[in-house]
Formats: C-alpha cells, sequence, structure tokens
C-alpha cells in the first residue's frame, strides 16, 4: 500500500522540482522555445548535471514544435 502511494505522488514531486528549478536558473518558458534551443541553454546555463537532466527532460516535454504556431511537441 505504501509503495503504490509513493508511486502515485512521484508525478507531483516530479512537476513540483521541475517548477524549482526552472525557478532557480530563471528558466525561459519551454513553450516559446523549440527542443534545441532548450538543449543549447541548458548546457550553456546549468553547470550541475543532475539539475540539467531533470530540467532538460521537463522542458523538452513542453517545447513547441514551431514557437511561432501554437503546437507542443510533447502532444
Amino acid at each position: 500500500m505504501k509503495r503504490i502511494l509513493f508511486l502515485s505522488l512521484l508525478p507531483i514531486i516530479a512537476l513540483a522540482d521541475c517548477a524549482s528549478l526552472m525557478a532557480k536558473y530563471e528558466a525561459p518558458e519551454p513553450e516559446s522555445k523549440t527542443m534545441k534551443q532548450i538543449e543549447r541553454w541548458v548546457n550553456k546555463k546549468v553547470k550541475d548535471a543532475n539539475d540539467a537532466a531533470v530540467l532538460k527532460e521537463c522542458m523538452v516535454a513542453r517545447a513547441a514544435d514551431n514557437p511561432n504556431q501554437v503546437s507542443v511537441a510533447g502532444k
């Protein structure tokens, strides 16, 4: 039972972590950037490898296919 509860709360923890990391590094809004732009930004600005991996993953999921149109790569 404890394991099920932990697994159900895991996505909430991940989203909170992503938001806090975006605030910590003053990340740009991922909806206005392409995946390549996000990857370049993370590689340039984030020095901690663990933070970089988490931040890149959550930002790329929300990245735009084309920032000039309303479309998201993760959908």
